[in-house]
């Protein structure tokens, strides 16, 4: 962490894509505790703790325990910008049984737990939304009206895949059920975080669906498999070394790339830098992603479906959501 941020602000001049991360407590080690408890107090950083439902989902800790740990967590701790209360996060291979149950579980706990919180802690808890079905979704929405205060909510029911589960997809249902949330959500004046999305070819959806914040580490995780990113584009392998989806970048086209998306920064200026250091790939991924969220508020939908890969599935997908004849384009 010390070390993205030191590169950051040696070699690009601004920490500005990290004013706001997501820290995982139940997760981190005492070490991070301290860095981040660091990066707050001498760098300003916004840190929203998450609820780190994830440890549930693969095995490593109880729901009872994530609970118990996060009560004394959060009451040891007022210095956050976000409270991610506890949830138990439905997967796709869940039946629905089991989603229903963790649906109940998690609106049930989370309304407890807020109660249960200090006064001055209240304005700032994030209570989430799990659900599979709009039934489900409303069932968490109307337990968090009855919580005097409550400011936001956050919307966690996305496909996933890979290993655990640990990989979050924009499915098509996925993102009618957020858009579903947060016309219902900003109606009773709160605001919405989507958990665990946002590459370049996602965030156009998220910016569409009305959502006020997400997170994302799609820019450190691709990174790892020598990929990325460029505004609005699917990736670019760099590194040439594994074949994971998406077309070989070379150093013929990387000028041409950046002068379509319009992008520069210090870690791509040459072919060499994205290739053979996956620290420099991590870094123009952050940027990158930083980038879009700034750009995109301006851009009108016509220009941001030019931005993108006409053979994307989300940007297909972005085409038939936005459209006034949506029978006209498929999925």
């Amino acid at each position: 962490m010390r070390k993205t941020f030191a590169k950051l602000e040696d070699d690009y001049g601004s920490l500005e894509p990290l004013q706001n991360i997501m820290f995982t407590p139940i997760s981190g080690g005492e070490k991070a505790h301290r860095t981040i408890r660091d990066l707050n107090d001498h760098v300003g950083t916004n840190v929203m703790f998450d609820s780190g439902g994830y440890e549930v989902q693969v095995g490593n800790k109880t729901f009872d325990e994530l609970q118990a740990y996060l009560h004394d967590f959060y009451g040891e701790n007022h210095w956050g910008h976000r409270y991610v209360l506890p949830d138990n996060v439905p997967v796709s291979q869940d039946s629905s049984e089991v989603v229903q149950r963790k649906v109940e579980q998690t609106a049930d706990i989370s309304a407890l737990f807020y109660r249960q919180m200090p006064d001055s802690l209240k304005p700032r808890a994030l209570a989430v939304v799990q659900g599979h079905t709009q039934d489900q979704l409303q069932h968490c929405l109307n337990k968090y009206a009855s919580l005097d205060g409550l400011q936001h909510i956050g919307f966690g029911s996305f496909g996933t895949s890979g290993v655990s589960n640990g990989v979050n997809m924009l499915t098509t249902e996925a993102y009618h059920n957020l858009e579903w949330a947060v016309n219902q959500a900003h109606e009773a004046d709160l605001s919405v975080h989507a958990f665990g999305v946002g590459g370049p070819t996602s965030i156009p959806l998220l910016h569409h669906a009305g959502v006020d914040s997400f997170d994302t580490t799609s820019w450190m995780r691709s990174s790892g498999y020598g990929n990325v990113f460029f505004p609005f584009k699917s990736r670019y392998n760099a590194s040439h070394r594994k074949k994971r989806g998406g077309n070989l970048l070379t150093k013929d086209e990387l000028p041409h790339i950046k002068a379509e998306t319009e992008h520069e920064c210090p870690f791509c200026k040459e072919m060499s830098q994205l290739r053979s250091s996956r620290w420099n790939r991590i870094m123009h991924n952050l940027i990158v992603i930083h980038e879009m969220t700034n750009r995109i508020e301006d851009m009108t939908r016509g220009e941001i479906l030019e931005a993108m890969d006409e053979e994307s599935t989300y940007r297909r997908r972005l085409k038939k959501v936005t459209s006034s004849n949506k029978s006209e384009v498929s999925i």
